[in-house]
């Protein structure tokens, strides 16, 4: 993934630190993706490339606020 700019982890960090729930909801549909992908018989390749998007997606916003806070 590309690095966002300052900008862009500044407001990711601060909507993370407010609105809590957006995380919790995050983590809850990239554990789904990854109980489902053992078990996935059709296009496990699109399946291991959302299971790595929302990896990805979910540590940097679980990151945004501690790196928004050294900026």
């Amino acid at each position: 993934m590309i690095k966002p700019d300052h900008q862009v982890m500044k407001a990711l960090g601060t909507f993370v630190r407010q609105h809590p729930e957006f995380l919790e909801w995050l983590a809850s549909v990239y554990m789904r993706e990854l109980e489902a992908l053992p078990v996935v018989i059709n296009n496990t390749g699109i399946s291991q490339g959302r299971c790595q998007a929302l990896g990805e997606l979910y540590k940097l916003a679980k990151d945004a606020p501690s790196i928004a806070a050294q900026l």
